[in-house]
């Protein structure tokens, strides 16, 4: 789809759209991230005019183009909103926003063919490397029982054969979504490692660690200054160390704390303490594609 809504380009607002497009991945790739959602918002109208020109036209194939070329767009603006809150420390939130990120190009890539997603791919790469950085390994995952819902388009309900939309596809330009107007019951909580959305991260409510210990990995890298869109992969190791308060004493030698046994033998293990050694390769950045 992202091709045929290029190919449209005898249509004005669709060249407007590309031309702030550029403008954006220009500034994404300069490290520029201040009003991330600036170009985009002055599309916004663009999109509403193409999507009626198409049904004027009778070109569904259109209308359903410039809704996956909108979530094309907005993808590098939430990248520019994400690599912005790292840069500011903000690791916590900047887990949803990547959680965002990801969505959009699981999204793009249901409705685009593999040999037509540009720059998608190499995006996607990179950013599950960025996951692998958080502490985050599982997940809530609620379970209920659905007794009322209906269709975002049509209003008919989803529990009955009348509503002919399949969830999740595009109808002119609109997604078939699933609106739960009522739960009967809630069966329970599971806790996945792989959940479709992995946004409910458990916590421990007694979890003492402080943010530079829980985002270490992350606070690390981000301190080697690599470029933000490129392709890496970190290769953890556990070492022992030696505290550099450690007394300046033979193995052989009395232990200092007055036990009579060798240090080797008493207290010198009290000094050492296992420390995870990141080790970082990064590749060639990515060149976003100009249109």
């Amino acid at each position: 789809m992202l091709k045929y809504f290029l190919s449209k380009t005898e249509i004005p607002q669709i060249q407007s759209i590309l031309e702030q497009l550029n403008q954006k991945k220009q500034r994404l790739q300069t490290n520029d991230f201040s009003e991330a959602y600036r170009e985009y918002g002055l599309c916004k109208e663009n999109f509403k005019e193409i999507l009626a020109i198409a049904k004027v036209q009778k070109d569904e194939l259109l209308a359903n183009a410039q809704y996956v070329f909108g979530e094309y767009f907005l993808l590098f603006c939430n990248l520019s909103d994400y690599f912005d809150m790292l840069m500011r420390e903000e690791f916590k939130a900047s887990w949803s926003k990547l959680q965002d990120c990801l969505d959009l190009l699981i999204d793009i890539g249901r409705f685009v063919n593999v040999g037509e997603r540009f720059d998608v791919p190499k995006i996607l790469s990179c950013l599950e490397g960025y996951e692998q950085l958080y502490p985050y390994r599982v997940f809530a995952s609620s379970e209920f029982i659905v007794s009322k819902s209906h269709c975002s388009i049509c209003g008919k309900s989803k529990q009955s054969l009348s509503c002919f939309h399949r969830r999740g596809q595009l109808y002119w330009g609109e997604r078939a979504i699933e609106i739960i107007d009522q739960i009967e019951a809630f069966q329970g909580v599971a806790i996945v490692s792989h959940p479709e959305d992995k946004r409910c991260i458990i916590e421990l409510a007694d979890d003492i660690h402080a943010e530079g210990e829980k985002y270490k990995k992350l606070i690390g890298f981000v301190k080697l200054n690599l470029p933000f869109l490129a392709k890496f992969t970190i290769y953890s190791q556990i070492e022992t160390r030696l505290s550099e308060d450690m007394p300046k004493v033979g193995g052989n030698r009395p232990c200092p704390c007055g036990s009579g046994k060798k240090f080797k033998h008493c207290c010198k293990s009290s000094y050492s303490y296992e420390h995870q050694r990141n080790i970082v390769t990064s590749y060639e950045p990515i060149q976003l594609i100009s249109f």
